[in-house]
């Protein structure tokens, strides 16, 4: 019972950072929200020159040929994988 509640304690001190995050995104730091002074000034319009597009033919893009390979799993070794994956969780788990 004790290796139990180590590995538990073990576990959210492993995952304190995730909950620490406080609900920044990306690392950012929380903004201070301050007052916002917002001046208003005329918009001036400059017009830029009509770029020229020039259109080419190409040749045709060749045909796809699609090719479905099934990737079979063998049974006996997802079984095996299966059951050496939980002797491994239960010896880690309970010690024997």
């Amino acid at each position: 019972m004790l290796k139990k509640l180590a590995v538990l304690i073990a576990a959210v001190v492993v995952s304190a950072p995730a909950f620490a995050d406080r609900g920044n995104h990306r690392g950012q730091r929380a903004v201070v929200h301050k007052p916002v002074h917002v001046v208003h000034r005329p918009v001036h319009v400059v017009h830029q020159p009509v770029r020229v597009v020039h259109h080419y033919q190409r040749p045709a893009p060749r045909p796809v040929y699609v090719v479905e390979r099934h990737n079979h799993v063998n049974p006996v070794a997802f079984l095996a994988g299966a059951v050496i994956g939980a002797a491994i969780v239960h010896h880690a788990v309970s010690g024997y």
